[in-house]
């Protein structure tokens, strides 16, 4: 199958008044992890400079594996964007949703901050299906989850105790966070900062 198009939202004040609180976040965590550079002057002017920010993104389960720019030029790159909810979507049913890009921040700070290129996803999209599912055999499933809304992701990274990978993701407090010690992962969601 080949990736398809995700449908975006139209431009509204409520949509705009998001991107730009996601704005604001985006830049408080970037330079809060030293991903702002310094200002430079081009011709007489000055602006921010912004590195582009890519994922290297292994899904276990369909062992898909892509780097992908989803950043460049100070905005987000639809493309990208949409290789990710692509690569991101439910396995089991191969529903596709817009994948929350403050999420990708989230994973793009965390993987600098514990110095790995790699991200191994357990889970990224549920369809609601999927979700009804996985509550009657799985303890812990949330009804309501993240996960649904295309804002959480499970994780593993190589090389880097989950626990390491917590405590990381701690630091950034950009959402939720929780660690699973017996299943070895970490869950992110771009939800209230709290953690379990």
């Amino acid at each position: 199958m080949k990736p398809q198009r995700i449908p975006t939202k139209t431009s509204s004040a409520s949509t705009e008044s998001e991107n730009a609180q996601l704005s604001r976040r985006a830049f408080t965590l970037g330079c809060a992890a030293g991903l702002c550079l310094p200002w430079s002057a081009t011709r007489g002017s000055t602006k921010m400079v912004y590195p582009d920010r890519s994922l290297s993104l292994h899904n276990v389960h369909t062992d898909e594996q892509e780097n992908i720019t989803y950043w460049a030029d100070g905005h987000y790159l639809e493309s990208g964007l949409n290789r990710i909810s692509w690569l991101l979507r439910d396995f089991r049913t191969g529903d596709v949703k817009a994948i929350d890009p403050r999420l990708m921040n989230i994973l793009y700070l965390l993987s600098r901050k514990v110095d790995s290129k790699s991200v191994l996803v357990l889970s990224g999209f549920r369809s609601k299906k999927t979700n009804e599912m996985l509550r009657k055999t799985t303890e812990g499933v949330a009804r309501r989850s993240f996960h649904m809304a295309g804002r959480a992701i499970d994780i593993r990274i190589p090389r880097v105790e989950s626990v390491d990978v917590q405590k990381a993701a701690l630091r950034l407090g950009g959402g939720g966070v929780g660690y699973y010690p017996s299943s070895n992962f970490v869950h992110l969601d771009t939800g209230p900062v709290r953690t379990w």
